[in-house]
């Protein structure tokens, strides 16, 4: 499904050069819940930039369903996005004066391929999912955090996508909400196979993942699939 070959990321402060990404080289498969971990700076949310299509790499190639995204007009980045990833960011990132509701329809509403009945029908059933229908009308303040996570989760799965990308999803949560939202992101893996692409620095996490791929100073340094490691760079 992903097909990722010598990705580079080099960000340049005066003369000093960072190289985020150092030869990123990966294939990720249809339905893995692959978790990216790794210590801070080792270029997890970096290479997630890069795979959303949220960041550009300096060199190298994303292929995603047979479709090279460098080659995508910023227009059709756009719509590559909106059709076809999800997008879920550890600060909730909803819309405050919107209700839950709202929160969950609106990247459906941007679509433009569903009436307004379609559109309610898909967001109710998403909510249900996830146990939060009868907070429907409620706003994003009115709920805790691990709940605003969950309607996020919510909002990125309304349309679908082929994938769902997740930024530290747990990062601003306890134990017991992170451990909530995780189940969640298993079992809509698992009813959907749904591929999920996580970014994570939390150890206790790994248990969710099919497979890890771990990171330091932009370099794969380990693919565990099933317990066994797959390639190391």
């Amino acid at each position: 499904m992903i097909d990722i070959n010598d990705l580079q990321k080099i960000y340049r402060m005066g003369d000093v050069e960072v190289r985020a990404l150092d030869g990123v080289t990966l294939d990720i498969q249809k339905g893995e819940f692959l978790g990216i971990m790794g210590a801070s700076g080792s270029g997890k949310t970096t290479l997630l930039h890069m795979l959303g299509l949220l960041d550009e790499p300096t060199s190298g190639n994303i292929i995603i369903d047979g479709t090279d995204i460098g080659r995508l007009s910023d227009y059709e980045k756009t719509m590559f996005r909106l059709y076809k990833l999800g997008y879920v960011f550890q600060d909730y990132a909803l819309v405050p004066d919107l209700t839950v509701m709202e929160n969950v329809s609106l990247p459906a509403m941007l679509r433009k391929d569903r009436d307004e009945e379609q559109i309610k029908n898909d967001s109710a059933s998403i909510l249900k999912k996830i146990g939060l229908y009868e907070r429907q009308d409620h706003l994003p303040r009115e709920l805790s955090g691990g709940q605003q996570q969950r309607v996020s989760i919510a909002r990125a799965m309304v349309n679908k996508p082929d994938i769902l990308f997740a930024d530290e999803p747990c990062a601003n949560l306890d134990s017991e909400s992170s451990r909530v939202v995780l189940e969640l992101f298993k079992e809509i893996n698992e009813d959907f196979n749904q591929t999920i692409v996580m970014v994570s620095h939390e150890d206790w996490h790994k248990d969710y993942f099919h497979r890890i791929v771990r990171l330091k100073d932009g370099k794969v340094i380990s693919d565990g699939f099933n317990g066994k490691d797959k390639k190391a760079a």
